[in-house]
Formats: C-alpha cells, sequence, structure tokens
C-alpha cells in the first residue's frame, strides 16, 4: 500500500477507480484508509457502499483516538461525517443526513479553528434541508455559508452555494433567479479550472431551462456536460446526463431517442444502486410510453417509480409520480381512484410549498 498522500491526491484529480485497484482488498483496521476507500465509491457513485464504509471508517478512527492530537481527531472525524451526509442525501435519506451534519457541526464547535469545517457542516445541513423539502430554511442557512465564503474568497465554495440555490429556485418556481444562480456557478467553476464543477452546472442550468420551457437551451447544456462527464470515471454524472438529456428529448418529441437515453441511464443508475434517480428515469420512460399510447407499459414503469420513490424523502418524485398515475389510471378508465390519488397528491404539494401540480408541461 502507498503512503495515504497518493491516494489523496488521486482523489483530487478525480480517478477514483485508480485508488480502488490498489485498495480494493484491504483488510486493515485503519480509519483512515476505510475513509478514503468510502471516498472513491462516493466519486463513482456508489452511494450504498460508500455510507457503510464510512461507517466503518468512524468506527475504526474512534478506536485509535487516543494516538491523535485533538485538532487532526476532530477534522478527520468531521470529514467522515459530512461525507456519509452527502451519501445519505443523496441516497434520499435526508433526516439521516441532517444527524451526521449536526453531529459535524457539533464537534467543530468545539474548537475555534475549524471554523471552516463548521460552515461545511452547516452547508450539509442546508442541503439536508433542501433535500427534505424545506426550501427556505436551506436558503437562509446558504445564505450564511455563502457570506463565509466570499469573505474568504473561495470561488469553489461560492460556486457551490450558486448551484444549490439555482436549485431551490427550480423548485419553487423561480425561475429567472435560478438561471443566474447556475450561471455564477459555471463561471466560477472555470476560473477556478474545476471542470467536474463545471460539467454539473451545466446540468443544473439544462433541468432549470427544461421546466422554464427552453428546451434547446436544455438539451445545449447537457451535451456541453456529457462532454466533460466523458472523460471522467463518473458513473453518476453520466447518469445523470443521460436522464437530463432524455427528458429534453421527450419534451421535443422525439420520442425514440429519448427512451434510449432513458435505457442508457437506467443501467448507469441500476449499476450504481442509485433508486432516487432510477426512480425519475422510470417516470420519464412512462411518459414516453404514455405518449406513445402504451399505457398499461406506462402503468407498470409508475409502479416501479412508486416503490424506488417510496423509500426516499424525495418528495418532488413522489408527487410526480402520484400526479402521472392520475392520468393513467383515469386513461384507464378508473374515474373514481384517478381524482382520488389526484387530491391527495395536489393536497400535500400544496402542504409542502411545492409546484409539481404545475409542471403539466413537462
Amino acid at each position: 500500500m502507498k503512503d495515504l498522500s497518493v491516494y489523496e491526491q488521486l482523489l483530487d484529480e478525480n480517478k477514483p477507480a485508480d485508488v480502488l485497484e490498489d485498495l480494493y482488498n484491504y483488510k486493515g483496521s485503519d480509519g483512515r484508509v476505510f475513509f478514503i476507500i468510502a471516498e472513491a465509491r462516493r466519486l463513482l457513485g456508489q452511494f450504498e457502499e460508500a455510507s457503510a464504509l464510512y461507517l466503518k471508517a468512524i468506527n475504526f478512527f474512534e478506536r485509535g483516538k487516543k494516538s491523535f492530537e485533538k485538532d487532526f481527531y476532530v477534522s478527520q472525524k468531521a470529514d467522515m461525517l459530512l461525507a456519509l451526509a452527502k451519501c445519505r442525501r443523496t441516497l434520499g435519506d435526508s433526516s439521516e443526513a441532517y444527524k451526521a451534519a449536526t453531529d459535524a457541526l457539533k464537534l467543530t464547535e468545539k474548537i475555534p479553528l475549524l471554523l471552516d469545517f463548521k460552515m461545511q457542516a452547516v452547508q450539509e445541513q442546508a442541503m439536508s434541508l433542501r433535500a427534505g423539502g424545506k426550501l427556505d430554511e436551506s436558503a437562509k442557512l446558504l445564505a450564511q455559508v455563502m457570506a463565509y465564503y466570499k469573505e474568504q474568497g473561495d470561488k469553489a465554495g461560492c460556486g457551490f452555494i450558486h448551484w444549490a440555490l439555482g436549485g431551490i429556485c427550480r423548485l419553487k418556481g423561480q425561475f429567472k433567479e435560478g438561471i443566474e444562480h447556475f450561471k455564477q456557478a459555471i463561471a466560477l467553476a472555470k476560473k477556478d479550472k474545476d471542470t467536474l464543477s463545471e460539467a454539473y452546472g451545466y446540468c443544473g442550468l439544462a433541468g432549470i431551462s427544461r421546466i422554464a420551457g427552453d428546451i434547446k437551451a436544455c438539451v445545449d447544456n447537457y451535451l456541453k456536460a456529457e462532454k466533460i462527464f466523458s472523460k471522467t470515471q463518473d458513473i453518476f454524472g453520466k447518469a445523470y446526463t443521460n436522464c437530463g438529456m432524455a427528458n429534453g428529448l421527450r419534451q421535443m418529441g422525439r420520442y425514440d431517442e429519448a427512451f434510449k437515453r432513458y435505457v442508457r441511464a437506467d443501467a448507469l443508475y441500476s449499476a450504481i444502486n442509485d433508486t432516487v434517480d432510477l426512480g425519475f428515469v422510470k417516470w420519464g420512460k412512462a411518459d414516453v410510453l404514455k405518449r406513445k399510447n402504451k399505457i398499461p407499459q406506462a402503468l407498470e414503469e409508475l409502479k416501479e417509480a412508486k416503490k424506488l420513490f417510496a423509500a426516499s424523502d424525495e418528495m418532488r418524485g413522489q408527487l410526480l409520480t402520484e400526479f402521472a398515475l392520475a392520468q393513467i389510471i383515469y386513461a384507464m378508465g378508473d374515474h373514481k381512484k384517478s381524482v382520488e390519488i389526484y387530491d391527495k397528491a395536489l393536497t400535500r404539494a400544496k402542504k409542502e410549498g411545492l409546484f409539481t401540480y404545475l409542471e403539466s408541461f413537462t
């Protein structure tokens, strides 16, 4: 096994597969090594596997607690907890993500010099709240973190907050503001020469453009993202782009091309066990099938989507699926059941402050 700094450098260079090639069969008890393996798994989009490894890393690291300086111990454990929070959030478990972020915050508050870690913890709390649909609370915390990053001159940090706020604006129907946030995120990523963040910025801009009705901008930006992801080991990014591109092509009426993209995204998300995003793929496939008058097949895809979303906190996905199910069941002649499903979904959406019921265009 090489020095840990070698593996950290590979992670910085977005080469997680190279790390796993060396550490795949690691049998030791060093929590820091398990953390590096977990990071590699996360960067490859293998979030379930990464989550288990982060817990193992924390466990082994705790055992060796007495051999570390206090600042090093706190910073390392905070890193592990924050990474765990990112994984749980991506997997649709916002409550566990928030708990991990809060545990990291409690740790770092004891040492004033670790202010950067404290702000990262607040950032992850905000992202967990966003994932759970608590958009206003999330935006307030993100504004605090943005102020800190601006003070520090942290371009990467500011870019991430712009990206996160763009996503909140999308969910709240504030398209003009959201588009500007995503453009700022892309500009800052370019200045920082961070191509992966640039790619995710294009994905964000593409997604909000689609919801706002600019399908050309949607497809163009996904193509830019795809060009970047094709040169990386980021399976999640590739899956995300294929799914987004499929959505855009579907709205253009290019159903066969869209369906092929959904099939690719289905395979990629399945490979990394990303059940939440796989739910969106199933929903998209159902919409294509519905438009091609394949109603029974569409219903089967929606049933799969409902199962996948049910195990997560992904409220928008749950609502989109319920509205789509109501339409399909209505088309199949069960008026009473379809109205019942639709009314329940509408009540829930309004209660949560989401405008999913108005996304009929998408």
